[in-house]
């Protein structure tokens, strides 16, 4: 239980910086995406102080930046779980159903215009202006959810798995 709000229902995939879970939210009865944020080093606490504080400060800074956010490319961030000082945080995001560019490019190679259909999902850069603290994420084919509505861009840089059920 995170927040006494969200239950962890089972893990959606693992990157750089932390895991993906499908968390249930107990308040509004919806199955959500929740980041769990991790540093590639788990001792950067511990070794690098200052370091850590950064981490912990840009991904704060990067996870409101990314709520400000209306466009129908990217992930919709709704809450940060913050446990202040010396913890890192947990982004809570709408859960996105289907599978990662990643997984879609796994299974073959894209057609010119499916690849530009999920290209221009997956490029938020390309559409309306967005606040310049939210352009330092990249958009790499795990970060790319492939939906039935089109591709979003997920604010996260932990991937999806290809053994996750569908989400």
């Amino acid at each position: 239980m995170i927040d006494d709000r969200f239950e962890l229902v089972n893990r959606l995939g693992s990157g750089g910086m932390g895991m993906v879970w499908r968390a249930h939210d107990l308040a509004l009865h919806r199955d959500v995406a929740l980041k769990e944020v991790r540093p590639p080093d788990p001792a950067l606490s511990e070794n690098d102080p200052e370091s850590a504080r950064l981490l912990r400060e840009r991904v704060l800074r990067e996870a409101r930046a990314l709520a400000r956010l209306d466009h129908p490319g990217v992930v919709t961030v709704h809450h940060i779980v913050d446990g202040g000082d010396g913890t890192y945080p947990w982004i809570v995001m709408e859960l996105v159903p289907g599978a990662s560019l990643a997984e879609r490019l796994a299974e073959g190679t894209l057609s010119p215009v499916e690849a530009a259909e999920l290209g221009r999902g997956c490029c938020p850069r390309c559409g309306p202006p967005m606040p310049p603290e939210s352009c330092t994420a990249t958009s790499s084919p795990p970060m790319c959810c492939c939906g039935p509505t089109g591709a979003r861009c997920s604010p996260t840089s932990a991937s999806r798995r290809s053994a996750s059920p569908p989400v």
